[in-house]
């Protein structure tokens, strides 16, 4: 979980994340990323997508903080 929390805070600097950058802050493939985050209020209040079918990206200071809460709070040690 430390990796996952240090691979977050070097991502500081970017304005979203899509798919392929939470994919690389977890570590969880695609459909694991789904079951355990995307589908969480927290993350869905971030999300954006450009057009009716466009691409989804992710507000990453405020995806960033979701993530940290949820694996913090809600996963054990």
């Amino acid at each position: 979980m430390t990796q996952i929390l240090e691979e977050l805070e070097s991502l500081d600097e970017q304005l979203v994340y899509d798919i392929e950058d939470l994919i690389r802050i977890t570590k969880f493939k695609e459909d694991m990323l789904k079951e355990y985050f995307l589908h969480d209020p927290r993350i869905l209040r971030w999300q954006r997508r450009g057009k009716t079918r466009g691409k989804r990206v992710w507000l990453a200071k405020e995806t960033r903080n979701a993530i940290r809460e949820i694996m913090l709070n809600e996963w054990p040690s």
